[in-house]
């Protein structure tokens, strides 16, 4: 197995995260993809996000991005390139993001998966992350998703 290293995002890797974006998500979403990497540099720069990256020698081979929610942390982007999946990569950045949660003080972090994709469900649920609720997601108008949450520290939570 291939080491892989865990680092935040950086200027020049806009390019391999608007890749690894089209290749992820194009088959759900047409959006701009190199604008989209743009804006998740951004807002790491402002403060607003954090992104992780997974590296396998010199190639971004998946990102995972965090933001702030009203209800703790919000995951909106995973993605590890088709041919490192089930390689551990998606857990690293997982963790990542979870750790970057703690030290922002999120009590939890959460997101949407497709209510039709049980492999991902799956993948999240050994991750530690429970369903939590049925979603309307309003992206992809009609299909329902699957709220998920993991729990980073309830002793984090605002209402102790």
């Amino acid at each position: 197995m291939m080491s892989i290293d865990i680092r935040q995002v950086a200027a020049e890797d806009i390019d391999s995260i608007a890749n690894l974006s089209e290749e992820g998500f194009r088959q759900f979403y047409q959006f701009d993809w190199q604008a989209n990497a743009v804006a998740l540099c951004e807002a790491v720069v402002a403060g607003r996000a954090f992104v992780a990256v997974a590296e396998a020698g010199d190639e971004i081979v998946g990102y995972c991005n965090l933001r702030a929610w009203p209800a703790g942390g919000w995951v909106d982007q995973i993605v590890v390139s088709g041919g490192m999946r089930r390689q551990g990569v998606g857990r690293a950045l997982i963790e990542a993001v979870v750790r970057e949660a703690a030290k922002r003080k999120f009590w939890k972090v959460s997101l949407i998966t497709s209510e039709g994709d049980a492999g991902t469900r799956l993948f999240f649920e050994r991750c530690g992350w429970e369903a939590v609720g049925v979603m309307k997601d309003e992206i992809k108008r009609g299909v329902n998703g699957i709220l998920m949450s993991r729990i980073v520290d309830y002793r984090l939570h605002p209402n102790p």
